[in-house]
């Protein structure tokens, strides 16, 4: 069984070589103001801006450097008991979907992710992928009342009666708790979010 992505395009990696810039122009200012100096009493006229380069220089390089999963923009597959992406295969056994409804208006989200941490699905959009896992897997699949969500910027907290999901659509890094203990923590080797997945046409050989 295919499913193929239909959500939006992948973003442009000019942001990546954008950041990079920056983060050479914050470095080279470091180094300008340092050659500004004469001796270490000059601190104490420029150490404002010191600050701002140094805040501005540190937040470029944990966005450059930090760990990302890569995004995936095309084709998952069910086969032999196995999800296939790209190279990587994964057991049916060691996928989790996790269903977020409301108490009162039903569906909000689902998180699809595995133990093994290759893939993490996050989705505000009833799916293929949803309506065949949930019906066809149903050991897997587990069902939490929504009480509460927020986001800020690409970050996403998800509250439910129980426990909470945080996910940063920008990485892929998510964390899950459970009655106050934290189940998982990961960056996936993938993560996708709001695929929008329509099932296709497994061929035979």
């Amino acid at each position: 069984m295919n499913f193929y992505y239909n959500g939006k395009k992948a973003p442009s990696k000019s942001y990546d070589v954008a950041n990079g810039c920056l983060l050479i122009i914050a470095l080279g200012a470091i180094i300008f103001m340092f050659t500004l100096m004469e001796d270490i009493e000059d601190l104490k006229e420029y150490w404002l801006q010191i600050l701002i380069v140094l805040v501005v220089g540190s937040s470029l390089l944990y966005g450059v450097f930090r760990k990302k999963g890569e995004l995936h923009t095309y084709r998952i597959a069910f086969k032999n008991d196995y999800l296939i992406i790209n190279k990587a295969h994964v057991s049916i056994e060691q996928i989790h979907l996790d269903i977020y409804n409301s108490a009162t208006d039903g569906f909000h989200r689902y998180h699809f992710w595995d133990t093994k941490g290759v893939l993490s699905i996050y989705s505000t959009i009833e799916d293929d992928l949803l309506d065949y896992f949930s019906t066809n897997h149903q050991p897997q699949t587990a069902k939490y009342i929504e009480t509460s969500a927020s986001g800020n910027g690409s970050k996403y907290r998800v509250i439910t009666e129980d426990g909470s999901l945080c996910y940063d659509l920008e990485s892929g890094e998510y964390t899950i708790e459970r009655n106050n203990e934290t189940i998982v923590s990961r960056v996936p080797e993938f993560y996708i979010y709001d695929p929008k997945y329509k099932k296709g046409i497994t061929k035979t050989t």
